[in-house]
């Protein structure tokens, strides 16, 4: 076949698949030129999901009575212009793109009055060819209504889903932009029913609430950003008790703009790591504010992506605000207590919570006295404590009291982020049961020393002081090929947590140390086993540039006391009050609770003194 030129229309039908992609895309286009435009009011009307109607109204500065036509030729725009500095846009559009995109697959009906204007213009446009144009009666704003998307071309019409589905991504869609800019109004109407309506009263709180409802906007946690510095992090972050199954729920910024970069998000789940189980995710809504010459906004046709010049500082950025967050406002989790059925009230399963959020019965935060004490319970008499809770000699990270006199370093203060607790004693051989100030407290005794145990071995390997246990003999480990890609290239992380691992021919390894904490007499023989276990449960969980850090958790895990394991009154107290040291005391590593809180005007409630 020849080479020639396109014809006009078809190479308008084939751009317009850069950035027009299904009605979400339309709405996406829409919405941002109308944010460009000032809009403080956006209303988006949609029928059969999008396929049969689009409308999207604004109260903007409008499009002059002169520029109609010409807002729909390619690459006609109003917001960059020769002396522009593509690195620097601040403006949503900037490609002149999206209107005629638009109009080269659907009829489309533009009505617009400019601030100033005495009368409005109406433009009508068939699969790009201008039809009619005639003034109009309408406020300041524009009105865009769109028609018969993909109806010239067939092979994409197929491609797009049930209406239903296509109303979910538009949906989704408003729900990132109302969060994102709280300052603006939105109302999404699909066939004549009200889906979202955002209150545009400038709380970030309130359109989170306009979104997701109250009891996840009650959950939220407030991050502050910093105005002094060039990189900051802004917006809101869920507590330990709400999570989702999806990151559907995370909505992140640059400069104002809604993008959609994975780094960011994974900055975002990587600071809850070990807040979170495996497998959850957080609701947030994070606003990065970046220098505008810092952030490459001309990457994608449909501006939904951005790059970074500096992409490590933002990610550090990030995990910092939002692990601060996290490690200030951590609490313990309440105990849901099933609620006796009424003739109103009919007995149910579950929480009832949609968004996977524990049922949260008493205050959001508590405050606990901090210096309060217990009378001590009488040791058991003869009670011998096991090595597996009394053998470490330190505790948590490098800056907790006794972790640092276990590294020869001088103590600094110790937040107090648990109250002071009364063991009263074990059930089942799995829980520890705990007097407090206010209640009852339930440990997950393995929960409970895993978090210890990780605290313990990450703060030795960020001082070069983790030990190692040397074997009589070593022993020779055969691995599969991927645990002897691991070993490879992983060496450095698990030098610094204490293994010493040598080559012995192409798929076998001469394990010559372990770190000390996996050295007990109960698994002489067997270390190379664990070291098999350990790369495959690694290699399982971590994500990319986590290894490291999924190594400590495995390892925490294994060293940790199980479910079942019979402990002393006196094992009992060293694991909690090690506990109380922690640093994030909460959770274990993987995200699990380490213990629930039965306050006292429930077990009041119950019988029946209240």
């Amino acid at each position: 076949m020849p080479i020639r030129v396109l014809s006009e229309g078809l190479a308008s039908r084939i751009a317009a698949g850069e950035v027009i992609e299904r009605p979400a895309s339309v709405v996406k286009e829409l919405v941002e030129n109308s944010l460009d435009a000032g809009a403080t009011r956006v209303e988006v009307r949609v029928r059969d999901g999008g396929a049969k109607e689009v409308t999207v109204s604004d109260n903007g500065c409008g499009i002059a009575p002169g520029e109609i036509e010409l807002a729909f030729e390619r690459f006609a725009t109003s917001k960059i212009d020769e002396s522009s500095d593509l690195t620097g846009i601040r403006t949503l559009g900037f490609r002149g793109e999206a209107l005629p995109s638009i109009a080269s697959v659907a009829h489309v009906e533009a009505v617009s009055r400019a601030a100033g204007s005495d009368e409005a213009v109406r433009l009508e446009l068939d699969y790009g060819r201008v039809k009619r144009r005639v003034a109009a009666g309408a406020p300041q704003g524009t009105t865009v209504r769109v028609e018969g998307l993909f109806k010239n071309v067939p092979a994409r019409l197929k491609f797009m889903g049930s209406p239903g589905a296509e109303l979910g991504r538009v949906h989704q869609l408003l729900n990132h932009l109302a969060l994102v800019n709280p300052g603006v109004a939105f109302k999404l109407i699909s066939d004549d029913e009200v889906r979202l309506a955002s209150p545009g009263n400038g709380d970030r709180l309130a359109a989170l609430a306009a979104v997701y409802g109250g009891k996840v906007a009650a959950a939220m946690l407030t991050i502050e950003g910093d105005n002094a510095s060039a990189f900051s992090v802004s917006g809101l972050v869920s507590g330990l008790d709400l999570s989702r199954g999806n990151r559907s729920y995370i909505t992140v910024a640059v400069n104002g703009r809604w993008v959609q970069n994975r780094r960011l998000s994974f900055a975002l789940e990587q600071a809850y790591t070990g807040f979170l189980p495996e497998r959850r995710f957080p609701v947030a809504v994070l606003d990065i504010r970046a220098p505008t010459d810092d952030v490459d906004v001309n990457v994608h046709p449909a501006k939904s992506e951005v790059r970074f010049l500096r992409e490590d500082l933002v990610y550090s950025t990030i995990q910092r605000a939002v692990r601060g967050a996290l490690t200030e406002t951590g609490t313990v989790r309440a105990m849901q207590l099933p609620r006796q059925p009424t003739a109103s009230t009919p007995a149910r399963s579950g929480n009832g919570d949609s968004f996977g959020a524990a049922a949260y019965t008493g205050p959001a935060q508590r405050s606990f006295a901090v210096g309060a004490t217990w009378p001590s319970l009488p040791a058991q008499p003869g009670a011998t404590p096991q090595p597996d809770i009394k053998q470490e000699a330190s505790k948590g990270p490098e800056h907790s009291p006794v972790a640092a006199a276990a590294l020869g370093k001088p103590a600094s203060p110790q937040k107090q982020v648990l109250p002071v607790l009364r063991v009263i004693g074990q059930a089942h051989a799995t829980y520890i049961f705990a007097e407090g100030p206010d209640g009852v407290y339930m440990i997950d005794q393995h929960a409970a020393h895993e978090r210890v145990i990780y605290e313990e071995i990450k703060a030795k390997v960020a001082a070069h002081a983790a030990e190692s246990q040397p074997l009589m003999e070593p022993e020779a480990v055969e691995l599969a090929p991927a645990q002897a890609r691991a070993v490879e290239e992983q060496g450095a992380a698990l030098s610094a947590a204490g293994f010493l691992v040598e080559p012995f021919g192409p798929r076998t390894v001469l394990l010559r140390a372990v770190p000390r904490l996996l050295a007990s007499p109960g698994r002489d023989g067997r270390l190379g086993e664990w070291l098999v276990k350990l790369l495959d449960e690694t290699s399982e969980r971590a994500h990319a540039g986590a290894w490291q850090e999924s190594l400590l958790n495995t390892m925490a895990c294994h060293a940790a006391v199980r479910a079942g394991q019979k402990l002393s009154i006196e094992e009992c107290r060293e694991l909690i009050a090690r506990l109380e040291m922690a640093e994030q005391p909460h959770t274990c590593p993987h995200g699990r609770p380490t213990l629930m809180h039965l306050p006292s005007g429930h077990l009041d409630r119950q019988f029946g003194r209240r």
